[in-house]
């Protein structure tokens, strides 16, 4: 078989033959025929003469040249193409060769242009456009890679902060890999690398981080405003603190895993809440906080805690409430006081579990104020019955 039977599919290999059958060079050949397909899949041929069907038996010489007649037509889209991208305001040309040209679309409008024939979500003129979502939301760019001899189109999206590629797709909207250097001989890294050094790309991301936070400070979300400084920013944001300072858990979580460590500005929403005083107090201040003790005092189970775990002794702005409470006015006794805890005697023996507990573990004998209660229980009862027979009592 002959190596053109190899290179052009059946409707052109006879043709093919009849030239190179004449002595005309094969490469020669080929790269006359692609001139003619590339012609005529962009339309710019008519007449008889686009049917390569009437070329099979006219000399090779008329063939090339009426290529050559209509190469300019080729030359002059690809002029207009160039020139339309080139004077757009709203895109960055980071290449223009004879074979591809390589842009940067900065507005949904420009990328509706761009990516016109394409699938891509972020070319549809719908409402599910989701150009500002992935340039404003996610803070990624897109670099389109507009062929200029067939109608291929490909998208690469990179993260800002990082370069790092998130999706490379064809236009009809499959995921590519590997592939997109083999197929186009261009390398997306030094792409990507060429478009974060250009100096309108950056004015462009530092516009678009502005209005990114602009919208989340708009939200008044603290969760949100908080979210962006932890995992976007990674570290203080100044200009969302008075919010994240609005809301004790937020601030308590923006001084611990932002800050690492104390935050003043937060201190007075922290105070006011018993749960993240008592645990800005542990994981952070490790130790007593005075501002934060009335909140904390309000609460019987974190008054417990706060003496437990950060006093390791009596809390005495806390007892009232704790003396409140018969499950924590228990472990108050047992854990604190390692005794009797008179202000919490009467809500203890209200209950069966908690009456009998402190009489096992805290009076550690009988304790007829409580009976009553334990009585009520059989379980408790039981317990207890056993308890005064294990110690010598009825």
């Amino acid at each position: 078989m002959r190596a053109y039977e190899f290179l052009f599919e059946d409707i052109w290999s006879d043709v093919v033959a009849n030239w190179v059958n004449t002595g005309i060079d094969l490469l020669t050949v080929e790269a006359n025929v692609n001139k003619f397909k590339q012609l005529k899949n962009k339309n710019l041929l008519s007449g008889i003469e686009k049917d390569i069907q009437f070329w099979k038996n006219k000399p090779f010489a008329q063939f090339v040249a009426f290529i050559d007649a209509n190469a300019a037509k080729l030359d002059a889209t690809k002029g207009a193409i160039r020139a339309k991208i080139k004077q757009s305001s709203d895109e960055i040309v980071l290449d223009d060769t004879p074979d591809w040209l390589v842009v940067v679309p900065l507005s949904m409008a420009a990328s509706q242009k761009l990516g016109s024939g394409t699938n891509w979500c972020t070319s549809t003129r719908s409402e599910n456009n989701y150009f500002d979502q992935h340039t404003l939301d996610n803070l990624t760019t897109l670099i389109y890679i507009i062929s200029k001899t067939t109608n291929e189109k490909y998208a690469i999206r990179f993260q800002n902060k990082t370069g790092k590629v998130v999706e490379c797709r064809d236009k009809n909207n499959s995921g590519i890999g590997h592939e997109f250097q083999e197929i186009t001989g261009i390398d997306a890294y030094q792409l990507i690398t060429q478009c974060r050094a250009n100096k309108k790309w950056q004015e462009f991301i530092r516009s678009i981080e502005q209005r990114k936070i602009e919208k989340i400070l708009q939200t008044g979300d603290v969760a949100i405003v908080f979210d962006y400084a932890k995992n976007f920013i990674k570290g203080r944001w100044p200009e969302g603190e008075a919010v994240i300072a609005s809301n004790p858990k937020w601030a308590y979580c923006y001084a611990t895993d932002v800050i690492k460590g104390r935050w003043p500005e937060g201190e007075a929403v922290i105070s006011s809440d018993p749960r993240w005083a008592d645990l800005y107090a542990t994981d952070v201040i490790k130790g007593r906080w005075p501002e934060g003790e009335k909140a904390i005092a309000s609460d019987p189970m974190l008054a417990y805690q706060y003496a437990y775990g950060v006093i390791n002794g009596r809390f005495p702005e806390g007892e009232a409430v704790i003396a409140s409470n018969p499950q924590w006015a228990y472990k108050y006794a047992r854990d604190i006081i390692k005794g009797r805890f008179p202000e919490g005697e009467a809500v203890i023996a209200s209950n069966p579990q908690w009456a009998y507990c402190y009489a096992s573990d805290c009076i550690h004998g009988r304790w007829p104020e409580g009976e009553k209660a334990i009585a009520s229980d059989p379980e408790w009862a039981a317990e207890y019955k056993d308890f005064l027979k294990s110690i010598g009592e009825k």
